[in-house]
């Protein structure tokens, strides 16, 4: 009897000391477990769905609202744990931003850390106007292969005299587009 009393004295001891070891299933990626995951490249399209300001540009915009055109474009993003950088092209105006941000387990938020490329529109009423990026954001939620999202630009709008070849600033411009993408 007694030596059943220490067998199982033994084992339990043993047992008590097996439990305090290293857990061996701990996570071993660099994965954020409540993180979705972004990475990749994804196509889609966006449309404008507000305009703020913005001088003839902005008029020009918002005259275009019940029908806004449709532009293409592609988001190649790259993701570590919860971090997420983000590149954005557009088709229709060549211009490529940059983002940085951070993701969640469906949504990700990101800020502008740089725009290569102005864009130059004519108004309606003929005058030229240079739209420089002054920041943008980006916020978007992930359902399988598709995302959709927001992406909010603020401009500093500019008048160029052809003579002179002097720029005025004119205004300031803010444009809200909502994008749909499905990951290729």
């Amino acid at each position: 009897m007694r030596r059943g009393v220490i067998g199982g004295a033994v084992l339990l001891v043993c047992l008590a000391v097996a439990g305090c070891g290293e857990d061996p299933i701990s996570p071993t990626s660099a994965e954020a477990p409540f993180a979705g995951q972004f990475s990749g490249t994804w196509a889609g399209t966006m449309t404008t769905a507000s305009v703020g300001g913005g001088e003839c540009v902005g008029d020009d915009l918002r005259a275009t609202l019940a029908a806004p055109p449709v532009d293409q474009g592609t988001i190649t993003l790259t993701q570590t744990a919860n971090n997420v950088s983000a590149t954005v092209r557009s088709a229709t105006t060549g211009l490529t931003c940059r983002f940085d941000g951070n993701a969640s387990l469906t949504t990700f938020a990101a800020s502008a850390v740089s725009c290569d490329a102005e864009i130059l529109f004519r108004c309606s009423n003929g005058q030229p106007r240079i739209l420089r990026p002054v920041g943008s954001t980006m916020t978007a939620t992930q359902t399988g292969g598709a995302a959709t999202g927001v992406v909010t630009t603020t401009y500093n709008v500019f008048s160029f005299d052809a003579v002179t070849k002097q720029e005025t600033p004119v205004a300031g411009l803010t444009v809200r587009n909502l994008f749909t993408a499905v990951r290729r």
